[in-house]
């Protein structure tokens, strides 16, 4: 490596394992489960910062939400919430996890009241001009209910039960939607379950009777939730967007870095469903290159400091990996830290080593733990 910037002394001298935290979530909320997120915080990492760092009786903010675990989290702890992303897909599951029904009969209920609408709406569907690509995913039974739900759904803005279809969308278990496919990231496997020796693997399935079994599932583990708290999803740049006026005194959030996770390209069947064509460009705004990536972490911390105010809280996490920053050879939080220290100052930093059974692709060593910055705003 070469020479490191003054402030990484500062980081190793704080940086601990994060050994008071399990590895794998204990909290029993099948919300977080809703639909999967590549790159997603785990909740138990979000539940021990919101515990330790968040400031009781103000607001909780995520930049860049993702899935929305910090946002749970926050709110099942009591918190007013409030998330930000570029993804619509984030922020559709996002807005689904803090928008449940308060119970499952209401739930029950609206899909019934939903599943008549669709039944007449399923007359004018034609998938005559989908692309052949979503095409090869489903039966074209199945295709149209799918098409007739997501319509419906996004009509009457059920970001909840929209949440839950999407996650039904692909795999290749019985109660799912699409032929054999992985689930993460929407790969045919066509070759693993041939259609002839695995035919019922390819009949048309039933959209309302497995949306309903979702549903269930994910009202298996919910704690008391206070509906009476604020929870808001915005879709835009966190860097840009206008936040309502409210103290936002604690920021979590782990932000897109140095293209190491497509997340539009990982969750491209989904997107196409919520009306985005061309993944491919939506990945080059949601996953910045190296320079697009500290270019956006200045604006951030330019943005977020005229919102914030002394001793309110900003924490990080980010990738423990190697960058170019002022023509030296550093590590991307030393990067971070070093545009954040005008402003902020570092309270404690932690390495957190990725559990091989949370990665999406299991395998991969490209980052191997990541660094949670600490900060507190001058």
């Amino acid at each position: 490596m070469d020479e490191l910037l003054p402030s990484e002394n500062k980081i190793n001298n704080l940086c601990l394992e994060l050994e008071e935290i399990d590895k794998t979530d204990i909290n029993k909320n099948s919300l977080h489960g809703i639909s999967p997120y590549v790159g997603k915080i785990r909740s138990s990492l979000s539940n021990h910062l919101i515990e330790k760092y968040a400031i009781k009786g103000e607001y909780i903010c995520d930049p860049f939400c993702g899935s929305g675990s910090v946002l749970l989290e926050g709110w099942v702890k009591g918190f007013n919430v409030l998330g930000l992303d570029l993804n619509p897909y984030a922020f559709t599951i996002s807005s689904g996890k803090l928008n449940p029904f308060d119970n499952l009969d209401k739930a029950e209920k609206k899909l019934v009241t939903l599943n008549n609408k669709v039944e007449i709406l399923l007359k004018e569907i034609s998938v005559k001009d989908t692309p052949k690509w979503i095409k090869d995913f489903f039966h074209r039974k199945t295709l149209k209910e799918i098409i007739a739900w997501i319509g419906i759904l996004q009509e009457e803005n059920e970001m909840f039960l929209l949440s839950c279809l999407l996650g039904i969308l692909h795999h290749q278990r019985p109660g799912f939607l699409s032929f054999p496919a992985s689930h993460g990231a929407p790969y045919l496997r066509s070759c693993k379950f041939p259609k002839m020796e695995y035919p019922k693997m390819y009949e048309y399935r039933n959209v309302y009777d497995r949306l309903l079994k979702k549903v269930k599932r994910t009202y298996k583990y919910v704690p008391d939730l206070d509906f009476s708290l604020n929870r808001e999803v915005l879709l835009g740049d966190s860097t840009k967007i206008t936040i309502p006026k409210k103290r936002i005194a604690t920021i979590i959030t782990s932000p897109p870095y140095m293209k190491s996770l497509t997340y539009a390209r990982d969750n491209r069947l989904r997107l196409w469903f919520l009306g985005v064509e061309d993944w491919k460009e939506l990945d080059k705004t949601i996953s910045p290159s190296p320079h697009e990536f500290l270019e956006m972490m200045k604006n951030f911390f330019i943005h977020w400091n005229r919102i914030q105010i002394k001793n309110d809280i900003c924490i990080i996490i980010i990738g423990d990996i190697p960058i170019k920053y002022s023509s030296k050879t550093v590590f991307l939080h030393e990067a971070v830290y070093d545009i954040a220290k005008s402003n902020y100052r570092l309270i404690k930093a932690y390495k957190d080593p990725i559990p091989e059974e949370k990665k999406m692709v299991k395998g991969n060593d490209k980052i191997k733990r990541e660094i949670i910055l600490v900060l507190e705003r001058n």
